[in-house]
């Protein structure tokens, strides 16, 4: 019995109810005597998509049909050990977890404009992408042929277009450029020409990475592109504008004072409700949602610091955002130990707050009777199941064992190779995809690649209570980002 034909038969016992047969029955029979999914994944899609998203998907598919033996291809002829390696370490530079982890560090080194610059280009890029991947339901270069090079099992999860790293790396690239720019005189010629270099090699990496690694084609690249361009163009041309709008003039009156933060954290609650619903279990929701907590954290840190002006008082350039910060005054040492108070900070904070929050949450919603109708949700005010714990697969996921998991890190960087190539689906949005792709192409043989046991049943359990959850966390982290740090430092003496 081939692969493909018995994982059908598991798929369907798990779904827990018999498969309607599809208007055209082109598929075999497996052992159940029902046709098998080969039709059934298309009308999956027709089924459960609205007809505008059926079309535009129809539309594109082909296109990533077309690109996966093209990307075989290139594939095959330029794969070496070391550049598998390269490649997918590299991939780690635009990961969400690297974003989380990296970015307060410019917080905590004195700059205010980057970090709202980078936060907002790549939380409103989680959001679009997020938005895009679950509309479109495009599935990645399909494997086989490919082999998928990567160390993120959770990065293989998320449908194909468009490429989150693209736009991730564009956006970034250019935000660091702009601010590179404004202070070119200030810098060396060597210092200039090395950061540029590292600049470029980064970009070039992470973007043809994504093809070498057959995580995506180049219609999902271009795409992402794009939508790194967009975002960079809209915190160039209006960022300030809105800081300025959204933060300085605020201090007026009462009226600001109480529809500043309603604002905030309305403006960016809307941004969840209005996100699109997957057909297929896809994490680009989960996200959205900590990248949405990261924003609303971020804006009501920096609006206190505005109006309280408390920051501002410790830096010569009366810049209320900005934590001070002088090499020359604090040294080496102090300097070290403040990027170790500040991890501290962050992963203390997800230790403590991630069983707090998931254990009085539940409740409160079970007694408020709160519920937020969304298809792929469970109503936690009307289940009997506890929930102390959010999705495992999911990035606000990153807990003390994962940070300071120092043996595991150890054996990832001396594994070998077979660790990051992997061949053959890994979730159900790729199976879905296997199972038409072999419909349409009958001729060609069943691939004789382990498929795993079943990984879900089309969704895990997922509650609405997990919405706020994670929003709160992520919110508590840049709050730890900001003001944990500023009145940490000042209490330990690794204050300028």
């Amino acid at each position: 019995m081939s692969v493909l034909t018995k994982r059908r038969g598991e798929y369907k016992e798990r779904e827990g109810k018999p498969e309607a047969e599809p208007k055209e029955n082109h598929g075999v029979k497996d052992q159940t005597g029902v046709h098998d999914a080969g039709n059934k994944s298309e009308e999956h899609y027709r089924k459960n998509l609205p007809p505008w998203r059926f079309n535009l998907r129809q539309k594109f598919l082909p296109i990533v049909r077309w690109e996966t033996e093209v990307l075989a291809s290139m594939q095959k002829k330029v794969r070496t050990p070391w550049l598998d390696y390269y490649f997918a370490w590299s991939a780690n530079l635009a990961s969400h977890t690297f974003y989380v982890l990296c970015l307060p560090m410019f917080e905590w080194f004195g700059s205010s404009k980057i970090p709202r610059d980078l936060v907002y280009v790549l939380g409103l890029g989680i959001y679009v992408l997020g938005n895009l991947k679950d509309c479109m339901c495009l599935p990645r270069p399909r494997s086989p042929p490919l082999h998928r090079i990567t160390m993120s099992e959770y990065t293989a999860q998320e449908y194909g277009f468009p490429s989150s790293h693209s736009a991730n790396a564009t956006a970034v690239t250019l935000i660091c450029l702009w601010r590179l720019l404004e202070v070119k005189e200030q810098l060396t010629s060597s210092v200039l020409v090395c950061t540029l270099a590292f600049l470029i090699l980064y970009y070039v990496s992470l973007i043809f990475g994504r093809l070498y690694c057959g995580m995506h084609g180049f219609i999902d690249v271009f795409a992402g592109t794009a939508i790194g361009v967009g975002l960079f163009l809209f915190r160039f041309l209006v960022g300030q504008k809105f800081d300025q709008w959204l933060l300085v003039p605020q201090d007026s009156s009462w009226w600001g004072l109480v529809l500043t933060p309603i604002f905030i954290i309305g403006g960016n609650l809307l941004l969840i409700h209005t996100h699109f619903e997957p057909v297929d279990d896809c994490p680009c929701f989960d996200d959205t949602v900590a990248f949405v907590g990261v924003l609303i954290g971020l804006d009501l840190s920096h609006w206190v610091a505005c109006i309280t002006g408390v920051v501002g008082r410790t830096n010569n350039f009366e810049d209320p955002m900005r934590i001070n910060y002088d090499y020359n005054e604090l040294g080496s040492l102090k300097t070290i130990a403040r990027v170790i108070v500040g991890v501290t900070l962050i992963v203390t904070w997800k230790a403590i707050a991630k069983p707090i929050v998931f254990t009085l949450l539940p409740p409160i919603y079970k007694f408020v009777g709160v519920y937020v109708p969304r298809r792929s949700f469970k109503s936690t005010a009307f289940t009997k199941e506890s929930l102390s714990r959010i999705r495992s697969q999911s990035i606000s996921n990153i807990d003390v064992q994962q940070v300071g998991d120092i043996n595991g890190l150890i054996k990832l960087v001396t594994s070998t190779q077979n660790s990051i190539d992997s061949v053959g689906p890994v979730n159900d949005i790729d199976y879905y995809e296997m199972l038409d792709y072999k419909n349409k192409h009958p001729e060609e043989p069943d691939s004789a690649i382990d498929m795993g046991p079943p990984t879900n049943s089309v969704f895990k359990p997922r509650y609405d209570v997990e919405t706020v959850g994670r929003l709160i966390i992520y919110a508590g982290v840049a709050t730890c980002t900001f003001w944990g740090f500023f009145y940490a430092t000042q209490s330990l003496g690794l204050a300028c």
